[in-house]
């Protein structure tokens, strides 16, 4: 039965009822069943007798729960899984190892989405579908860059709309609506914060792990971790997930495989968690939910999953620890599917996106492979090559940081200093500068000789690399692709898989469409408009 509200009452004469009801009839009748007609003459009834404007009948048909598109006011969960590979979902469903893919497959409409954007990375293409604008207007270029960022995203024009959400972990995400925005920061974002202070013990805690995973000195404070734990119990944390927990550790003590890589599952489906709880609790119109655990193990292992396309074949030790790491990764993401699915109920909708996907990478086959290093001490290296102390490091990706000044020229002179560190009288960092921000690596990509030095460009002294760097492994086995898949709900016309590639910018008019919005106004790229 339908909810009435006061706003809907019109004193209509009979013969604007009667108009309206042939509008509406002329509008459906053609699309609709025998019993659906019968179903109509039933609601026009109600209508006529109430007084009731007949609008809202092109409202509720347009939104019916009893339409797989569900209800304009019916909750909308997107899962944010990132980087997953469109040949391998429909690869690893034909096999009948997804099946809750496989059945929000069934209910959806479902696109291939394209970027030609210059920089092909997750954190400029999840800023273009937030905001429905490329990268040459809203800007964003590196991690962590999130508050610099002015285009408005979709949740912020939902939220005029008067929709609530819920972003949990959205890449380079922020909000200007936090009166009907929740945020919690991706963990690469130093320069947003969650908009409950509350969540503040749980963003800290996991953007040191994700942050600082390739350094084995950088151990959580007692107190963090306390914090972190005191704050999980009471914020959702499932039996099932302290049970995988405390089975991976007992694996990596006892066991004769290297599993460490499971822990990226474990982390997601621990904010999985966290996030299933405060959906609850806020119930939100719309709500986004990040994973990252897929694009981390296929950059590392996509070399075991696909020995074949390269030069450099995985040793049969690493095949035993690594062969199925990332189909593995994708059985995970499936449960998280069938969660999301029990979680929204039968009248919720799901988008399933992954901005972009990737491929295998042998580009770097004729060197071994991409080896990556990172500094051992951000303070050390910078005190040795002479630059100005920062406020703050904020590592991101690996082997990349950004180092944070009080001033841009403090920051240019640290890009100065990073000249100082040499090898055949070139520098081996690369960097750039971004006002009185400084973004740094190391750019070695291979591996090197244990007594290799380097020597600073001022003084002449030379160190042993291994001092001030250390190897964090082979690293890029595939790269980044530039489809992604793109699944919204099935409209009137039921599921479809469509031809040919969506641009990714304009995937953010199916959202909005979702809540009887207006598409985005693609603004004109900044080149162009100049």
């Amino acid at each position: 039965m339908w909810t009435w509200s006061k706003r809907h009452l019109a004193g209509l004469s009979d013969l604007e009822h009667s108009e309206a009801i042939l509008s509406i009839l002329r509008h459906f009748g053609a699309q609709q069943t025998p019993e659906r007609r019968i179903q109509w003459i039933e609601k026009i009834k109600v209508v006529r007798n109430l007084k009731l404007s007949p609008q809202i009948l092109l409202d509720q048909e347009r939104f019916s729960t009893e339409s797989p598109m569900g209800n304009s006011n019916s909750p909308v969960l997107m899962l944010e899984l990132n980087e997953l590979c469109p040949p391998i979902v429909e690869r690893m469903m034909a096999a009948g190892e997804l099946p809750n893919f496989t059945a929000l497959h069934r209910k959806s409409e479902a696109y291939t989405t394209y970027t030609d954007e210059e920089s092909l990375e997750p954190w400029v293409q999840w800023v273009t579908l937030h905001t429905g604008q490329t990268e040459t207007v809203h800007g964003a270029k590196e991690l962590d860059e999130g508050h610099l960022v002015s285009t408005e995203r979709f949740w912020d024009t939902l939220a005029k709309h008067d929709f609530s959400s819920l972003i949990f972990g959205s890449m380079n995400g922020n909000t200007e609506q936090s009166g009907k925005v929740f945020l919690l920061p991706d963990p690469w974002s130093a320069g947003v914060e969650a908009t409950d202070p509350a969540y503040k013990s749980l963003h800290d805690f996991i953007r040191h792990q994700v942050t600082e995973h390739t350094n084995p000195d950088a151990k959580p404070g007692l107190n963090d971790l306390v914090k972190f734990l005191t704050f999980l119990v009471s914020h959702g944390l499932k039996l099932s997930t302290i049970s995988s927990i405390v089975k991976q550790l007992a694996e990596e003590k006892i066991g004769d495989r290297d599993l460490h890589w499971r822990r990226a599952i474990i982390l997601d489906t621990l904010m999985w968690d966290v996030f299933e709880s405060a959906y609850k609790k806020q119930r939100p119109d719309f709500a986004t939910f990040f994973a990252n655990s897929t694009a981390f193990i296929q950059h590392r292992y996509w070399r075991h999953m696909e020995p074949e396309a390269y030069e450099v074949k995985p040793s049969e030790a690493h095949m035993k620890s690594y062969g199925s790491a990332v189909e593995d990764s994708y059985r995970e993401m499936d449960k998280i599917v069938g969660r999301a699915m029990k979680l929204v109920g039968p009248n919720g909708r799901i988008v399933f996106s992954t901005a972009l996907s990737q491929e295998a990478n042998t580009r770097y086959e004729h060197i071994g492979g991409k080896f990556v290093h990172r500094p051992k001490n951000f303070e050390n290296l910078f005190e040795w090559l002479g630059a100005p102390a920062p406020l703050s490091f904020e590592p991101v990706m690996t082997h990349e940081a950004w180092a944070t000044y009080d001033t841009s020229e403090e920051a240019e002179a640290a890009a100065r200093a990073m000249e100082n560190i040499q090898s055949n009288g070139k520098s081996i960092m690369h960097w750039k500068r971004d006002n009185n921000r400084l973004f740094f690596c190391s750019g070695l990509i291979s591996e090197v000789e244990p007594d290799f030095e380097v020597r600073h460009g001022e003084t002449g002294e030379t160190i042993k690399f291994d001092k001030l760097f250390m190897p964090i492994g082979q690293v890029n086995n595939s790269k980044h692709n530039r489809n992604g898949c793109f699944w919204v709900p099935a409209g009137t016309d039921g599921p479809k898989v469509h031809d040919g590639t969506l641009p990714l910018e304009q995937a953010t008019d199916k959202i909005l469409s979702l809540f009887g919005l207006e598409s985005v106004e693609h603004a004109p790229s900044l080149e162009l408009a100049s």
